[in-house]
């Protein structure tokens, strides 16, 4: 199976178009065209459904992304083992993580492992919790950074607790109070971000048995935050997030207190990659440090 077949085709599934890929890949359209069609016949199946928006996805083209994703991660890994073998660390770092981590923290990471392994590419997809462990399950990341809930299989690494708070506007009758009581949760429109499937809050309304009175949903928390100062309703968000916007809105914190704890996972099929090595090691190193 020719390797350039196996890339065009995912980078086609990840853009959604030939034309996506082949910017990606420094290819003409048809020529990831003519690859993908080669691919095709040479397994027998139809890969993608085409038409004049893009390219999708098949059925039998969703079963074996992960397949030939895995693959082409394993070729990689051949060439940055030699690497190691010679004294190098080279290779590509694929991060999945919540936009808040991707803003707050990896800037500072990224700058300083990038000094000391110039070899390394590094790929960042940030996105809500249940994408990026998408993203880990199927092989389109390898490392992650995500609040633990006790359901990621593989290497899990604690990095730093984070408390949970309340965003409410400055002309609310929030804006008085001190703490946000969870038990308000039931009475006040509650804004939420990841469509209001955040697993981080949804653990602590069971936990305490709530019904979030949720009147809109959104996919980013800076959305969320941007209808808060308009005073639609109150956000509940890790207090990390409050970094990346400025937005005229008090952040309260929660009553009784509330947390989550960061931290960054690795899958089993990366984990032998020395990139992936690499930065896992020199991650945790740095939040050691502070």
């Amino acid at each position: 199976m020719e390797t350039a077949r196996c890339r065009a085709f995912a980078a086609a599934a990840r853009h959604g178009s030939f034309r996506g890929a082949a910017e990606e890949l420094n290819y003409t359209a048809s020529a990831v065209s003519q690859l993908v069609q080669a691919l095709e016949e040479e397994l027998h199946i139809t890969l993608f459904r085409r038409s004049r928006k893009g390219v999708e996805l098949t059925a039998d083209g969703i079963r074996l992304e992960p397949v030939i994703t895995n693959f082409l991660r394993s070729e990689e890994r051949i060439y940055e083992t030699a690497a190691e073998i010679t004294g190098l660390i080279v290779g590509q770092v694929r991060i999945a993580a919540y936009p808040s981590i991707c803003a707050v923290w990896l800037p500072e990471i990224l700058r300083r492992f990038g000094e000391k392994y110039p070899g390394v590419d590094i790929q960042i997809d940030d996105s809500i919790r249940r994408y990026v462990l998408e993203a880990l399950a199927s092989g389109r990341a390898d490392v992650g950074f995500f609040a633990d809930q006790h359901d990621f299989e593989g290497e899990w690494f604690e990095l730093r607790k984070n408390p949970m708070v309340a965003v409410v506007g400055t002309d609310s009758p929030y804006a008085a109070w001190d703490t946000f009581p969870l038990s308000e949760c039931e009475k006040v429109p509650l804004i939420q971000s990841s469509y209001g499937r955040d697993r981080d809050l949804e653990s602590i309304f069971e936990k305490y048995g709530i019904r979030p009175n949720i009147i809109a949903t959104t996919r980013n928390s800076s959305t969320a935050a941007a209808m808060v100062q308009s005073n639609m309703g109150v956000l509940l968000v890790n207090e990390l997030s409050t970094h990346m916007w400025h937005y005229d809105v008090k952040v309260l914190p929660l009553d009784p207190p509330q947390e989550v704890l960061f931290g960054m996972g690795i899958t089993a099929r990366s984990a032998g990659s020395p990139a992936v090595k690499a930065f896992a090691k020199f991650a945790r190193e740095v939040f050691r440090e502070e």
